[in-house]
């Protein structure tokens, strides 16, 4: 069997489902398996989700981000779910975190691997930070991003904007559905808020989903955002 890349959502916590999921596209030894940020927050078995990544490979999210630039905070000054967090990682888990690299290219694929978005007309290597781990609604040539659900009028979500040459696949935003263009994969479908965690698979670039256990975090359930065809966000 020829080798396949299998690349998963944001976990959040959400270790059985990835299991399942794992499970369910047939995942062996010979496949590489990339985990697309933000194992942590929010969901039930966080340090679980971090000890699967590391057993594969994984890129740096915004959760993870924050964490690392936390890691010396005192404790009263955490969110209360950022502190639920602490509690369960050790040292090795945040010094494996900070080594995580902010995209992992594809090139046999003609892919890449980021946390939220590019924005366009600049290879990954130039890409800021704040793009890969946060991009959402943008109107070049402008830098900032907006939240769909507070972006200004003319902002529009990064994937009207990237034309290539590769493809990217991304997390971050959580959709309604998988979104899929011609330069764009988005697999965030909301686990941790109930929905599903979706994979897809090179190279026949195949989605597949697995159904939440539980709605382990509410709040993602009432305001659809329409940001690309008919893929809405939660916001």
């Amino acid at each position: 069997m020829s080798r396949r890349t299998i690349v998963i959502g944001d976990l959040h916590g959400c270790h059985d489902e990835a299991v399942e999921l794992l499970d369910k596209v047939g995942a062996t030894s010979n496949d590489r398996i990339i985990f697309a940020g933000d194992l942590v927050d929010r969901g039930p078995k966080r340090r679980e989700c971090v000890e699967l990544a590391m057993r594969h490979e994984a890129i740096l999210g915004n959760h993870e981000e924050t964490h690392l630039q936390q890691r010396h905070r005192a404790d009263a000054r955490l969110l209360p779910d950022h502190l639920e967090t602490r509690r369960v990682l050790e040292p090795e888990h945040y010094a494996w975190m900070a080594g995580l690299p902010h995209y992992l290219r594809l090139p046999e694929h003609n892919a890449i691997v980021v946390h939220a978005g590019m924005l366009p007309d600049l290879p990954v290597e130039k890409q800021d930070s704040y793009h890969l781990l946060h991009a959402q609604c943008i109107r070049p040539p402008a830098t900032k991003s907006y939240w769909p659900s507070k972006a200004p009028e003319g902002w529009t979500f990064w994937t009207h904007h990237w034309k290539g040459p590769e493809r990217v696949i991304f997390g971050h935003t959580v959709f309604d559905a998988p979104l899929v263009t011609e330069y764009a994969v988005g697999i965030d479908t909301g686990c941790v808020y109930g929905h599903s965690l979706t994979a897809v698979v090179l190279p026949t670039w195949e989605l597949v989903s697995v159904p939440a256990r539980s709605a382990y975090r509410s709040g993602k359930s009432v305001a659809r955002i329409p940001v690309h065809g008919d893929v809405s966000v939660f916001s």
